[in-house]
């Protein structure tokens, strides 16, 4: 069985890091928004819930148009299919709901895109 967790942390960052922080979020949000809204309209005008569908269609574009790891694209692209498959059951279920839009200041990290010391972490852009 995996487990997963989420640790929320408070983040001391170094100075003059903050910003670049804050523009690797807002690019990360800008990757999963612009997931969303393919996803959601579709290239067939069906909604598209596959993660490999949409990394196919987007990722050169997304890894263009920001600096963020090749990681960090694909992860706000994840997110944003799973957001888009959330809904999707929910108008199967005959609920209502609205595309996915992603406005919280977050981004998520693993191994791949952040390096995991005793004391610290270092986050890659």
């Amino acid at each position: 069985m995996e487990y997963r967790r989420t640790a929320v942390i408070k983040l001391d960052t170094p100075e003059g890091a903050d910003s670049l922080l804050e523009e690797t979020v807002e690019q990360f949000k800008y990757c999963a928004n612009t997931a969303s809204d393919w996803c959601w309209h579709g290239d067939d005008g069906y909604h598209v819930t596959s993660k490999a569908k949409a990394e196919r269609a987007l990722y050169d574009q997304l890894r263009d148009e920001t600096d963020l790891t090749a990681n960090l694209v694909q992860k706000g692209i994840r997110r944003a299919v799973e957001a888009v498959k959330s809904g999707v059951e929910r108008l199967k279920r005959g609920e209502n709901t609205s595309q996915p839009y992603f406005s919280a200041d977050s981004a998520v990290y693993d191994k791949r895109s952040a390096t995991f010391h005793r004391d610290h972490v270092s986050l890659h852009r």
